[in-house]
């Protein structure tokens, strides 16, 4: 790590809403980041012309100085096999938070702590046991979380490329995948003028469990600027989400965070999803659960089907929206692990079904996102996650 560690004790304030985090789920921030890293894993395409929109002067200049090959880039990541989205996990979004938070109080940016925890460390210590795969990205000199995104998948000055293998795990099978995910986010409030490190602080913690049931993923919002993506503040809170068990008639309920996002375990089955509030019903579709997450997003902006959701009907399975939006310089990465895919493991596995738009609309519709970078930073370093 060539960035200098100083160890001045010194306390910023956190992007997190305390309120949303107390309430058990992400705040409006880490849900959207949460959408892009699940952008980057289920849809590649819609990943790659996300990261080739909007290069601005500054990030132009921040590629040229790490002799960075775009179009090498864009193809690494459309060309990656889509892989199931990750469901957050409070644990290790406590272990992320833990972190950025140590980074941007001693001003410095590694995957070991101030106290000389290391990434395993932290995650064992919030409360995410038994995990058979971990591992982190972290980065203390984004601009902003688009900006972090765009470091990690770039992966400018890491030769092996280590926060992008992270994001989208390529050449390891779907079912040896991550499944966990949490992330930390601190506003220092500072510009590099300032501080060493920020203005924004970001830590990306990955892990999977064997044996852990496959999650329905997702999140309802308004789609108020048109990017058909999720951005911080069109967020659907306490919209209820019911999945109904086809063939057993069960009913399992959950309602949305403030943030808007919801995860729902869900067996094996075939299911009817519908998403409603105060019993009006929005929108309905049809998903299969396998043994993976499965990713399902509502757009509350588009028409809503109406009616009680009681007498509601059988849906016919309606894409999610594709995402689309940005980033910025230099972070600290943390590889994934080195599991060898299986013979056959280009595969997708049959039961998993992600429900998403199609690619070939998504690279039309990316999110427009303005991104700011500082001077290229001289180097970041990745640590290797653990494969147990």
């Amino acid at each position: 790590m060539a960035r200098p560690t100083s160890r001045r004790s010194l306390r910023f304030e956190n992007l997190e809403d305390r309120q949303l985090l107390s309430s058990g789920g992400p705040s409006s921030q880490q849900q959207y980041m949460l959408q892009l890293i699940n952008m980057a894993r289920t849809t590649p395409q819609a990943a790659a012309q996300w990261i080739s929109s909007n290069v601005t002067p500054e990030v132009r200049n921040t590629l040229n100085h790490y002799n960075v090959n775009v179009d090498a880039v864009k193809q690494a990541i459309a060309s990656n096999n889509p892989l199931p989205p990750v469901a957050w996990n409070g644990a290790l979004a406590d272990a992320a938070q833990s972190h950025s938070q140590d980074m941007a109080d001693n001003q410095f940016q590694a995957h070991e702590g101030s106290n000389g925890s290391s990434p395993d460390d932290r995650i064992k210590a919030a409360g995410y046991n038994d995990a058979d795969s971990t591992g982190e990205n972290a980065y203390a000199y984004a601009n902003s979380v688009d900006n972090a995104m765009q470091a990690f998948l770039y992966d400018w000055g890491v030769a092996d490329a280590g926060h992008r293998r992270n994001l989208m795990q390529p050449g390891v099978p779907a079912g040896k995948s991550f499944t966990d995910v949490g992330v930390g986010i601190v506003n220092t409030g500072m510009r590099a003028s300032r501080a060493q490190v920020g203005p924004v602080v970001v830590t990306q913690n990955f892990a999977s469990q064997a044996n852990a049931q496959a999650k329905l993923v997702g999140v309802v919002y308004s789609d108020n600027d048109g990017s058909k993506f999720y951005t911080p503040g069109e967020g659907g809170g306490d919209v209820q989400i019911d999945a109904t068990n086809l063939e057993t008639g069960r009913t399992q309920s959950t309602r949305t965070w403030n943030s808007g996002g919801y995860e729902l375990a869900l067996a094996p089955g075939r299911y009817r999803v519908a998403a409603s509030r105060n019993n009006v019903l929005i929108k309905q579709t049809t998903i299969n659960m396998g043994t993976m997450n499965v990713a399902q997003d509502f757009d509350m902006s588009e028409p809503w089907d109406g009616g009680a959701v009681d007498s509601a009907a059988p849906a016919t399975p309606t894409p999610t929206p594709t995402p689309t939006p940005t980033p910025e310089p230099a972070p600290v990465v943390v590889s994934i692990p080195d599991t060898t895919p299986a013979k056959g493991a280009d595969k997708t596995e049959a039961d998993w079904k992600t429900v998403s738009a199609a690619v070939s609309n998504s690279a039309a519709k990316a999110p427009r996102i303005n991104a700011s970078f500082r001077p290229p930073l001289p180097d970041w370093t990745t640590w290797k996650a653990n494969a147990r």
